[in-house]
């Protein structure tokens, strides 16, 4: 069996390859024309982001019932996700990360069963909706026979892995699932409790927004290249997109999957090519300012906040 790291080599390799391909259909002239078409208005996006992680940050208060201050989870949002956007690790680099700040205010377990609760409503919400969005647009859009049932076979497993997740969610299981991780890292292990569903409804309504937010980047990228869109044309591209995460994901940061979904997702929508290039190429930049700034910051002012968040933690403790 190859490495992992040489597995991890090869996606990369063809993340790269489909990034090349993608940009080769279309002459540099027409790329460079539309990515200076952005302008600077396109540094907005990083700040949308950042916007829609504190609703992320609330989503993850709910999980926790408010055990945690809201600038921790954000702050734990900011860095843990950069480290997933910058670590080849299927987008969970970030995760020891967020288990050992967590754990300096709640049980381990209690704070693994809250990573594992949020992992599961924001991939269940993925999946729906993206699931739905892309079966619509099948059934709305004009397209090949082959291209059609391809989505509309998505959208089907989409919902259906949904469900699933809403199941684990509301079960036991994911807090069986945590007490078997806790155990593995030498923690206390809790009861089999049931989260409430309230808690997850409150979660899953913040990490919606969350979601919401995240759709205005679609809609400003679009109005910047001057494509004659409308709000449809944003939940359908915020939906195929999501799709091809989910599909692309077993390469590091879906490198060239995006891309190249993106261009695919431009031209059902009969937009210019090279303006999907330059929409792939912003929010991947986007993703890595934002990495890139909450690596920094992390590298910068850790163990301060390490030692801020210790205090409060023993100051809630206590």
């Amino acid at each position: 069996m190859l490495n992992n790291v040489w597995v991890r080599r090869g996606l990369l390799v063809i993340g790269l390859a489909l990034c090349a391909v993608m940009v080769s259909r279309f002459p540099l002239g027409a790329i460079g024309d539309a990515c200076m078409q952005l302008g600077p208005w396109v540094f907005l996006t990083p700040a949308i982001a950042l916007v829609w992680y504190g609703a992320s940050a609330a989503s993850m208060r709910c999980l926790l019932e408010g055990r945690v201050p809201w600038l921790a989870l954000y702050w734990n949002r900011l860095v843990g996700e950069g480290y997933n956007a910058l670590l080849p690790a299927a987008g969970i680099g970030g995760e020891p990360f967020k288990l050992r700040q967590l754990s300096q205010y709640v049980e381990t377990h209690r704070a693994v069963v809250a990573l594992i609760n949020d992992r599961l409503i924001d991939n269940a919400l993925a999946f729906a909706y993206s699931g739905g969005t892309v079966a619509i647009g099948a059934l709305m859009i004009e397209m090949t026979t082959g291209v059609r049932t391809s989505m509309l076979g998505y959208g089907v497993a989409g919902l259906g892995i949904a469900a699933v997740m809403v199941t684990v969610m509301v079960t036991t299981a994911s807090s069986r699932i945590a007490g078997k991780i806790a155990r593995l890292l030498g923690a206390d292990q809790l009861g089999h409790e049931r989260v409430r569903v309230a808690v997850l409804v409150r979660a899953g309504l913040w990490c919606g927004l969350g979601k919401l937010i995240g759709m205005l980047e679609i809609a400003l990228l679009f109005h910047l290249l001057d494509v004659q869109f409308d709000i449809a044309d944003v939940f359908f591209t915020a939906g195929a997109l999501s799709a091809a995460g989910f599909i692309g994901g077993a390469i590091p940061q879906g490198l060239g999957v995006a891309e190249a979904a993106t261009v695919g997702v431009f031209q059902i929508l009969h937009f210019p090519g090279p303006a999907g290039v330059a929409f792939a190429l912003a929010r991947r930049g986007r993703m890595l300012l934002v990495a890139v700034i909450g690596v920094v910051l992390h590298l910068t002012f850790g163990r301060a906040r390490t030692q801020t968040g210790t205090g409060e933690a023993a100051a809630s403790r206590g």
